[in-house]
Order: C-alpha cells, then sequence, then structure tokens
C-alpha cells in the first residue's frame, strides 16, 4: 500500500524542511502531541502524492493553522490528546 511505505530521503528533505518551517511559527501549539500529530499528518500528506514543495508547505501550514494553533478548541485539543496517548500506548506495549 502506498500509504504505509516508508518516505525517500527526497522526500523526508521536504517533510523535515516544512515540518521546520510550520513549528516554527508563533502561532503553532508545540506541545508533543501537537508535534507528533503534525509529522504524521505531514508524512502521510507526501506519502498521498503531493511531493511538491511549495504545494505540500501550503497544505501544511493550512492544516497546521486549522489543527494545530494555539487557538484550537478544547474539544480538538481533546481529541489530538486521546490520538496521542493511544499511539504512544501501542508504541509502547510491543
Amino acid at each position: 500500500r502506498l500509504s504505509g511505505r516508508s518516505l525517500r530521503p527526497k522526500e523526508l528533505e521536504i517533510v523535515d524542511r516544512v515540518f521546520r518551517l510550520v513549528t516554527g511559527q508563533p502561532w503553532f501549539d508545540k506541545n508533543e502531541y501537537c508535534l507528533d500529530g503534525f509529522a504524521v499528518r505531514l508524512s502521510n500528506l507526501v506519502r498521498s502524492g503531493i511531493v511538491n514543495p511549495c504545494q505540500l508547505e501550503t497544505v501544511a501550514v493550512l492544516w497546521a493553522m486549522t489543527d494545530f494553533s494555539h487557538d484550537m478548541t478544547a474539544s480538538q485539543r481533546a481529541k489530538l490528546m486521546a490520538a496521542h496517548e493511544a499511539k504512544r500506548h501501542r508504541h509502547h506495549g510491543r
């Protein structure tokens, strides 16, 4: 399956650059679950075929402003925290 494949070195470079750009914005909520959730979503965008750096940056900024900003709603934050905790438990349970 395409979405489950590892990222290629060039794709990793693009993800890293866009990740650093977006998470460096003053509005980005830099807690662990936001950073983790954003990294997963960004990687999935690349796996789904968005590899043009400009397109990826545009989508990533808009997505992050909606889902990973200091201004996110309490319910958004609770869902993100729950997903992060579930992932941590699955990871540590192996």
